[in-house]
């Protein structure tokens, strides 16, 4: 109950520092992004996460994604993005997220989360790589050392649009040992990667807060 209580209270503060964030967004609203970049004019216009499914060029199997427009520094989305061992507190969808190892090449990640509304709960040791230039931006990949899943990967990308706001990208990929409908699983993965992006977006967006109000 008392870890609930925090989870509760460190995400009611989240939430405020959010509003607050928005406000200056909204207080600040002569900017608009440059037209030239299609992909944050269309995020900056819808103003939550745009979910979507794609097929792996490859494996040709389908992922999740989920992309979104954030109110802060790269720096400051980089910084949310690899605290790993906090992530349960600011991305819903996982009950338990804890740093196992971390050395230069990355940081092994114990993740546990739950599907199909409850139904069944997955854990991975995820093995997320040190950042990677991509582009303008950077890309960090996840692939699994083991767990109760066949497969468990996924990859952040996160770009600036300009140095007080970023675009980040979140793509989900899993084979879970349910049975269930493929169309299903699809809309967890898409979902998860929502909720990913959204609690990012959220960390930084606070931590710019925070700083103003300092």
């Amino acid at each position: 109950m008392s870890r609930w209580i925090a989870r509760s209270a460190a995400a009611a503060a989240l939430a405020s520092a959010f509003v607050f964030g928005s406000a200056l967004a909204v207080a600040g609203d002569a900017y608009a992004p440059p037209s030239t970049d299609a992909q944050a004019v269309q995020l900056y216009k819808a103003g939550k996460d745009v979910k979507s499914n794609f097929e792996h060029p490859t494996a040709k199997v389908k992922w999740g994604r989920a992309s979104i427009f954030v109110n802060a520094p790269m720096k400051d989305v980089k910084a949310a993005i690899i605290d790993y061992g906090n992530w349960s507190t600011f991305i819903t969808k996982f009950q338990k997220s804890k740093v196992l190892k971390k050395d230069g090449t990355g940081s092994e990640v114990y993740l546990q989360l739950p599907i199909m509304k409850g139904a069944a709960t997955i854990w991975a040791v995820e093995k997320f790589g040190a950042p990677v230039a991509e582009g303008k931006g950077e890309k960090i990949v996840g692939t699994m050392v083991k767990g109760n899943v066949d497969d468990l990967q996924a990859i952040w990308h996160y770009r600036p649009v300009d140095e007080n706001h970023t675009v980040i990208t979140l793509e989900i990929y899993t084979s879970p040992k349910v049975s269930a409908p493929a169309t299903l699983i699809l809309k967890e993965m898409e979902d998860a990667c929502g909720e990913g992006v959204l609690g990012v977006r959220a960390r930084a967006e606070a931590s710019v807060a925070v700083a103003k109000k300092n």
